[in-house]
């Protein structure tokens, strides 16, 4: 398996419409994004993305790609600490702990994949017949 990114800022800025992340950080988050749909994929992604064939589902994994980089902006911009709660009077703030904000992070990069690889078959958590 190659490290190389699923999609690239061309695509992401004139095929998906992509306006959150400039080019110049496009490159590592496209990366990053990727590693992201091949575990969310169990791998599977990485082969139809290798034998670029089915150009429907290749285009899915683009998408969902880009979705994923935008989500991974979205925390890096808003930080570690995600809000549990909080009130106006008397400003009074309380923050999710490490954990539950480690995997509401990761659920929400499982959103971003899931809107467009839901119904593909790619992140069903099992084995097919045909798999190794």
């Amino acid at each position: 398996m190659t490290m190389t990114a699923y999609v690239d800022f061309d695509f992401y800025a004139n095929t998906y419409g992509g306006s959150a992340i400039v080019s110049a950080s496009f490159s590592k988050l496209a990366l990053l994004a990727s590693r992201v749909i091949d575990q969310v994929t169990f791998e599977r992604a990485y082969d139809v993305m290798d034998a670029n064939t089915d150009t429907e589902l290749v285009e899915k994994i683009k998408y969902a790609t880009c979705a994923i980089a935008e989500e991974l902006t979205s925390q890096e911009e808003n930080g570690i600490k995600n809000v549990a709660s909080e009130s106006v009077g008397s400003h009074s703030v309380s923050y999710v702990d490490n954990g539950d904000a480690r995997r509401t992070r990761n659920d929400k990069l499982r959103d971003a994949a899931k809107l467009y690889l839901g119904s593909t078959g790619l992140m069903f958590g099992g084995f097919y017949a045909d798999e190794r």
